[in-house]
């Protein structure tokens, strides 16, 4: 038998989210080169092809998002587990009023040169709605459940990402803000959790090992990527294939890394 993660390790982890949350909104918001970047993974995403249709899908993020809370709390009542409700429900507001107060009121995006002057968007609303509500469902799940929960969300992110980005109403990294700050109250909520789970009442899994590797694995990925696009940008190419690959890597793998960390330190909280 295994003890149960300790508060401690969900708080490390909501710290390392918040750094890397930090660092984005300095990069992609703040400097020229990460402006520059975004903005052309933008432009370079956008297809135009069925915009009504996918107008119409992500006119229909927040309502979907309502039912899925709704759906969170109706089985967080019936497996009784008013603690995890409480936390989940918490990480909606939380969330959704931190993007909100980030996006208008703490953070800006100046006019450096890089591509214009264009309001601040950083971190998307509509993403944090989208991955808060997943993650309400999330907490209150059985844990033989939540592995599934998490995958599930994490590909629904993926394609509500992918869609705000080439609809033209989100830069790439708005995306991956927005997971992230949904990710940071989900992990300080773990922390709680855990401190109201029982110590050795789950069996032993191995996970951190393959854990580990896929982190690696998407930071490597991301970090090619960024590289990549970094070192072939430029401000007269307003399509840069690398740009846009770039973005959408991020996109894929925000996502999954939040999904994996969830995964494994959520495996044994009630």
């Amino acid at each position: 038998m295994r003890a149960t993660p300790r508060a401690w390790h969900f708080l490390a982890t909501a710290v390392g989210l918040a750094a890397l949350l930090a660092m984005a909104y300095l990069f992609f918001v703040q400097g020229y080169m990460g402006q520059l970047i975004d903005e052309q993974a933008r432009l370079g995403a956008q297809v135009g092809v069925g915009a009504g249709a996918i107008a119409a899908v992500l006119d229909a993020v927040p309502l979907t998002s309502a039912a899925i809370v709704v759906l969170a709390l109706v089985i967080g009542l019936i497996r009784r587990r008013g603690v995890a409700t409480v936390v989940a429900l918490a990480v909606v507001a939380a969330s959704n009023l931190t993007t909100q107060a980030l996006k208008h009121e703490l953070l800006d995006r100046p006019d450096n040169g890089a591509t214009g002057a264009w309001h601040n968007s950083f971190p998307s609303g509509h993403t944090t709605v989208f991955v808060s509500a997943m993650f309400a469902l999330f907490l209150v799940c059985s844990p033989r459940v939540r592995p599934f929960v998490a995958a599930l969300g994490a590909a629904a992110t993926i394609a509500v990402g992918i869609l705000l980005v080439e609809s033209q109403w989100h830069r790439p990294s708005d995306i991956v803000g927005g997971i992230l700050v949904v990710a940071v109250f989900v992990f300080l909520g773990g922390a709680v959790l855990a401190r109201a789970t029982p110590r050795g009442v789950r069996p032993r899994h191995r996970a951190w090992p393959g854990a580990v590797g896929l982190l690696a694995l998407a930071a490597a990925g991301s970090a090619g990527a960024i590289g990549l696009a970094y070192l072939t940008t430029d401000a007269a190419d307003s399509s840069a294939l690398a740009a846009t690959v770039a973005g959408l890597v991020a996109i894929v793998a925000a996502a999954g890394t939040v999904a994996v960390l969830a995964t494994v330190l959520f495996r044994r909280v009630a």
